[in-house]
């Protein structure tokens, strides 16, 4: 489903989430309709779309816009989503305390008003048809359940972020532009949805999302690299 901002000043005015610039040329990917509702796994953790027989063929694409994500495949693809990518949700858990485990890998802790979501977990990337390149204006970003349980409480293996500490993400363009989301700092934790914007990087073919921190192993980040993403806005100029 897509949003059209014919009255750009109305919306301004009306909708907190809605940007004052954007216009009849905008179109807002937000992943509502029955075709992402059929890319949602159940349950979260070792479902049959992202973990099961038709795992290699988890692949999305908007249909207007060109606009598409999936799994990486990063090993091969015989682990599915642990292997990273971008999965469709629409799972609500604000139980940080108890719910922060891999097990609540596809919820975030508060709704941003629409039914559906992108989560991506590890690194991954979206992009455009091969040879297209479009201005992506803005993207809302959100902590997930396990990600917020963890930088707040620690889990044990990775440390509570909630007096010192960092964990970011970073966005890159593949122009080389990038835009950095800080996730915790120094005890100021994204609790919420988060509108960035992504204006600066200008028209671009594909985004790639990285997460790193503070806290570290030999492994790399010890928190897990899980965040949301929705209402992807982008200019059709």
């Amino acid at each position: 489903m897509k949003k059209y901002f014919y009255l750009a000043l109305a919306l301004c005015m009306g909708f907190a989430m809605t940007s004052c610039d954007d216009d009849e040329n905008t179109v807002v990917v937000d992943f509502e309709g029955e075709k992402w509702t059929a890319l949602i796994d159940n349950p979260q953790y070792n479902g049959p779309l992202l973990y099961g027989e038709g795992k290699d063929s988890y692949d999305w694409s908007d249909a207007e816009t060109g606009l598409s994500g999936g799994l990486t495949r990063a090993w091969g693809g015989t682990y599915g989503f642990s292997e990273g990518g971008t999965a469709i949700s629409n799972y609500i858990d604000e139980n940080i305390n108890e719910h922060a485990t891999y097990q609540y890998q596809l919820a975030v802790p508060v709704s941003n008003g629409s039914k559906n979501f992108a989560v991506v977990y590890c690194d991954a990337s979206i992009k455009f048809p091969d040879g297209v390149r479009r201005q992506i204006n803005s993207i809302d970003i959100a902590p997930t359940t396990y990600l917020l349980g963890c930088e707040v409480n620690g889990d044990g293996y990775a440390a509570s972020l909630a007096e010192s500490g960092n964990m970011t993400l970073t966005i890159t363009a593949d122009n080389g532009m990038i835009v950095v989301v800080d996730m915790a700092r120094d005890g100021n934790i994204l609790k919420t949805w988060k509108r960035v914007s992504l204006r600066h990087l200008g028209p671009v073919n594909s985004l790639s999302f990285t997460m790193d921190g503070s806290d570290k192993s030999s492994y790399g980040v010890k928190h897990p690299k899980y965040f949301a993403f929705d209402n992807v806005v982008i200019n059709m100029d």
